[in-house]
């Protein structure tokens, strides 16, 4: 029987992690209900009735540490000092999003079209992992690049391709396990998932 969990997420990028994480956590899991993409103050916002759907559905919420000195602060603050449901989880993407995408250094070096050399080992030290990719991608293939990068003089920050090729990249190419060796915020996420399905019944 197939394993229906709830997702809510900040962007388009991070629902394409979250269906590929609970598509890629468990062979029988299945997303149901996509919420959010409206940035982390929804989520915030609509924390107490996605508590309320964990009483009943298995939820798993996606959002970015961002300028938070660490993710345990981050749930605390959250969390309001309530415990969430069992079936809520909560993952914090160290720093960003983008980390978790880099912590794929081949898929994301063929992607592009540089060496794997340009993207460090570990991509949660970075400050900023969307502006290290954003500059990474100034040096990519043309196809990509201007997908990527924004038109000179443009008031965005990424180009009007971005939240797609990558969110096409997670989707077809991003090697889950690979990634998770070298991201420990993933790796946590991921077996957060698979503990969830041990426990549900289904």
């Amino acid at each position: 029987m197939t394993l229906l969990i709830n997702i809510a997420t900040e962007d388009e990028l991070s629902e394409a992690v979250a269906v590929r994480l609970v598509n890629g956590a468990f062979g029988n899991g299945k997303v149901g209900n996509r919420l959010g993409r409206r940035g982390n103050g929804y989520l915030i916002k609509k924390l107490p009735s996605l508590r309320q759907m964990a009483n009943r559905e298995p939820v798993l919420v996606l959002t970015d540490l961002d300028d938070m000195n660490c993710a345990p602060n981050l749930l605390k603050q959250w969390s309001g000092g309530q415990a969430f449901p069992e079936n809520l989880l909560l993952r914090v993407a160290v720093r960003e999003t983008e980390a978790w995408l880099l912590a794929d250094r081949d898929g994301m070096a063929n992607l592009l079209g540089i060496s794997p050399n340009n993207i460090p080992p570990n991509p949660e030290t970075l400050d900023d992992p969307k502006r290290f990719l954003l500059n990474l991608a100034r040096k990519a293939k043309r196809e990509v690049r201007s997908e990527l990068i924004v038109a000179k003089g443009a008031v965005a920050s990424q180009g009007l391709g971005y939240n797609r090729l990558l969110s096409s990249f997670v989707s077809a190419d991003w090697q889950l396990n690979d990634a998770i060796n070298r991201s420990t915020s993933l790796s946590k996420a991921v077996t957060r998932l698979r503990e969830l399905a041990d426990r549900t019944p289904h």
